[in-house]
């Protein structure tokens, strides 16, 4: 890999950002202006069924990147095909990624060419809250997020309004196997205005030790062209204004990242020599704006992006003698979410638009695709209970004037949604909710050569939910329960079938996947005194997501590939004066890697549990430093969540961070 070019290229980078942004550090001023987004009424309290994790247990967590992070929530499963950099993507309750809408600082990620944004290139350094919600919310968030299954929330450090006047924040970590990782950020201004900076880097070798067996031989091999090295970048900036009694805010937002790695490939017995490499760019520019008063609000928002990848394979057996594939995606994305208050009753109305493009050096053609989802909802707040009714319409137009294609999709989705509230019980609340959504099929999936089906229609998926949750307050403890019982289904499911051989694949609407399972989750807060806390959560999830498309398949009733049964995650923390421990587990049940549940493909339940401990000192008013260091995968167990891509063993971290606000 090409290291000098990047390095130059952060380095005049951050220098010229520094430049420009340093007059913004050396004036303040004071602001009281309050920005709400959600209004609670009286004794009504939602208790909206939204798990998130802030900024401290992401820390205590010291996950490599999003993909890391996700698998400590219950019902998300991760699909890790390697450590630091290897591709991650999500399913939630036995659904694909592609019916999770990925969310940062109020606009909607996506990727139309492959379907799922790779979860391992969003890193964490400059993230302070990250959040799963499964039901519709009252939070202005873009309809199109609120449409799919689930949605993915991250707010940064850079897009946030604060009371500090100055805020820097910097982390410098090193770690096994070669991992170096710097991060800085920087904002000026307050309640009222904001002008941001940050920015990170990161080097991986990734030549992790891992055991290969040859018949009843176990053989001590090392993981092979598996480097990576990216840079990223961000500006922001924010202004807040009032008028009548009406709150304004503004937000701009510039994003910069490249990506140069390679790609070590499945483990194979007498091939441990893949040369394969993929460089990856992406930049964006959005705009969010809002307002509010005591009945109405609104949220409007336009985003760009470019992403460009560049896939090279100098072995590849073809005439050529080798494989360089280039695609540039360019998309645009706008939309408004407005709520009015009337009495006991909420409105909310909101559209989002879409547009992407797709070039690319193989023989795809110009894919174009316009998107649109418009959404009604009517909510009704009653004394001891919470109704709301939510209508979306979801219409995709594909188009390929290279290859004479286009096809036009829409679906009406009737939504809906019950819970109580604390007047009926004090602690205790129940709620259910039905909610179906569809998503569209993929540029690859429609045009990948020799592959794609261009009469393929968007996967249909339902969802029901019945939970409940339950909060007590004692003297020194907090304690919280929520569980829930869900049924799925699938219909249109796109899946692959050989055809010819295993390199010439049918992409098909044939599938239906049948979901059904539950989970439960519980958190204890306890304050001993001034000095001691403990914090323990915990949570199960089990899911049977089984194939019913054709009662002749042999794969008929069997589990899906790589969705296990079973799966639970553990956090522990003490908490002394400064001073924390943290131990952390990861539980993934057995599974397959096909639909055919037979011995042959049946991957092995693991375990991984983590240790770490940080210790904040405080040097001058205003400025902290944090320690931290731990050991990921503590009894170094050897597993892998896809079958032959081995994940790293035993490895160790130290992370130095400096806070001033």
């Amino acid at each position: 890999m090409n290291s000098t070019g990047i390095n130059s290229k952060v380095s005049h980078v951050i220098l010229t950002c520094c430049l420009l942004f340093m007059p913004y550090f050396l004036f303040s001023q004071k602001d009281t202006t309050v920005f709400n987004e959600v209004t609670i009424k009286a004794n009504h309290l939602k208790v909206e069924q939204h798990t998130t994790l802030n900024e401290n247990q992401i820390d205590q967590l010291a996950p490599h990147d999003l993909g890391s992070l996700l698998q400590y929530i219950n019902g998300i499963t991760i699909k890790n095909y390697g450590g630091i950099g290897g591709m991650k993507t999500l399913s939630h309750r036995g659904l694909g990624g592609e019916h999770t809408q990925l969310i940062i600082d109020g606009l909607p990620i996506s990727n139309p060419q492959n379907g799922q944004t790779n979860l391992a290139n969003i890193q964490l350094n400059n993230v302070e809250e990250v959040g799963l919600s499964h039901q519709n919310t009252d939070q202005l968030i873009p309809v199109s997020g609120l449409v799919k299954g689930s949605s993915v929330q991250l707010k940064t450090f850079d897009q946030q309004f604060s009371p500090h006047h100055l805020s820097v924040r910097s982390s410098l970590t090193m770690g096994s196997f070669g991992q170096k990782e710097g991060s800085i950020g920087l904002k000026k201004g307050g309640q009222k205005t904001f002008v941001s900076f940050t920015g990170g880097y990161r080097t991986y070798d990734g030549d992790y030790p891992y055991e290969l067996k040859f018949g009843n031989e176990t053989q001590k091999v090392f993981r092979r062209n598996n480097a990576l090295q990216d840079y990223n970048l961000s500006l922001g900036a924010g202004l807040k204004w009032r008028k009548d009694k009406t709150s304004h805010q503004l937000k701009f937002s510039g994003k910069r990242s490249a990506i140069d790695q390679e790609l070590p490939g499945a483990v194979i017995l007498y091939n441990n020599m893949a040369q394969e490499t993929l460089k990856s760019e992406n930049t964006s520019a959005g705009l969010n704006y809002g307002i509010i008063n005591k009945k109405f609000a609104l949220k409007a928002f336009a985003q760009y992006s470019k992403r460009f990848i560049h896939y090279n394979d100098p072995t590849y057996l073809n005439t050529a003698g080798f494989l360089d594939n280039q695609y540039t995606t360019n998309s645009f994305i706008s939309g408004f979410h407005v709520r009015y208050n009337w009495n006991k009753f909420t409105f909310h109305a909101g559209n989002d638009f879409g547009y992407d493009a797709l070039e690319s050096s193989r023989n795809l053609g110009k894919p174009v695709r316009n998107s649109n989802t418009a959404m009604l909802k009517v909510g009704y707040q009653a004394k001891y209970f919470n109704i709301e009714s939510n209508l979306f319409s979801q219409t995709f137009e594909d188009r390929n004037s290279t290859q004479t294609h286009r096809e036009v999709y829409h679906k009406i989705h009737p939504q809906l949604s019950f819970s109580t509230s604390d007047s009926l019980f004090k602690n205790l609340q129940l709620f259910v909710w039905y909610k179906p959504s569809s998503r569209a099929p993929s540029f690859n999936e429609l045009y990948y050569s020799q592959v794609g089906n261009k009469s393929l229609v968007p996967e249909e998926s339902s969802q029901l939910n019945i939970g409940s949750r339950y909060i007590k307050t004692f003297k020194k403890v907090e304690f919280s329960i929520q569980g829930n019982i869900f049924k799925n289904l699938v219909s249109n499911k796109i899946i692959a079938l050989p055809t010819q051989n295993l390199f010439v694949w049918s992409i098909q609407n044939i599938g239906k996947v049948d979901v059904l399972g539950g989970d439960i989750h519980f958190n204890v807060n306890m304050k001993l005194n001034k000095n001691w806390k403990f914090n323990i959560q915990s949570g199960v999830s089990y899911q049977k997501a089984i194939d019913v498309s054709d009662e002749d398949s042999p794969t008929y009733s069997h589990q899906i590939a790589y969705t296990p049964a079973l799966t639970g995650n553990a956090m522990a923390s003490v908490f002394y004066k400064k001073a924390g421990l943290h131990f952390t587990g990861l539980y993934i049940g057995e599974r397959y890697s096909l639909n055919e549940n037979v011995s042959g493909n049946r991957l092995d339940p693991y375990m991984v549990f983590d240790v770490s401990a940080n210790y904040s000192f405080k040097l001058k008013e205003k400025q902290q430093l944090k320690l931290h260091v731990g050991i990921k995968n503590l009894g170094d167990t050897s597993y892998n969540f896809i079958k032959y891509y081995v994940m790293p063993g035993r490895n160790l971290f130290i992370k130095l961070s400096y806070e001033f606000n």
